[in-house]
């Protein structure tokens, strides 16, 4: 019985596992508060794009501009790491 439901659990969290992934939003869609950081920091650049990312119970987004710097912000818009 035991192994029963291990197995019934681990097949719903690869079941939501797979179910996890990006979804293209348009930039206003970002939250403020990442919205502001790369206007107050980057103003002549553009959004060429931006994502939000499912991840396992949680989510960022993630953004990339013109100039080839990628950024991830947390749910609430807070910068998390930035690529170039």
């Amino acid at each position: 019985m035991k192994v029963l439901k291990a197995m019934a659990i681990m097949a719903a969290l690869t079941a939501f596992a797979v179910s996890c992934d990006d979804k293209p939003i348009a930039p206003e869609q970002l939250p403020a508060a990442a919205q502001a950081y790369l206007q107050e920091n980057y103003p002549g650049s553009r959004i060429l794009i931006a994502k939000k990312d499912y991840e396992f119970l949680r989510y960022t987004y993630d953004v990339k501009l013109d100039n080839g710097l990628e950024f991830s912000f947390n749910k609430n818009g807070l910068l998390v790491d930035v690529d170039d």
